[in-house]
């Protein structure tokens, strides 16, 4: 009886840790299909807009677009969205310092001169949970 209960205890946490707890972020309002969507996940203030946790690059299409990332541990979060439609890797601007190219941020969130805060665009992923993110275009 104790090595019953045993092995179901150890089944049981064997489930819990293998979980499947996904986070689809729909990206909405993509101009063209010209290029690729990359969506990057932070996880903390300090690595906001400079290391991702981890990221996805797909192609672009005109409307809406979707990224699942696997494996998302319940936590606080914040999602940056590019769209790179020369696909050279980076978010191009003109003389000025703003952006040609779409971008968006979760919450939709905006900054004043720049990226918005961690604060701003955070939110708190759940299991099995889909949040939107709003192209911006300038």
């Amino acid at each position: 009886m104790k090595t019953r209960m045993m092995v179901w205890a150890v089944l049981m946490a064997g489930g819990a840790v293998a979980q499947n707890n996904s986070l689809t972020v729909v990206i909405k309002g993509v101009k063209d299909g010209q290029g690729k969507v990359a969506v990057a996940l932070f996880n903390n203030e300090k690595d906001f807009m400079k290391s991702r946790l981890v990221g996805k690059v797909i192609d672009a299409s005109a409307g809406e677009v979707q990224v699942v990332f696997e494996n998302v541990a319940p936590g606080d979060y914040a999602i940056s969205v590019m769209h790179d439609e020369n696909e050279n890797d980076k978010l191009d601007s003109n003389l000025i310092g703003m952006p040609k190219e779409g971008f968006g941020f979760s919450n939709d969130a905006m900054g004043m001169f720049g990226p918005p805060s961690f604060e701003k665009a955070k939110f708190t992923c759940s299991p099995s949970q889909t949040i939107s993110v709003t192209m911006k275009y300038l």
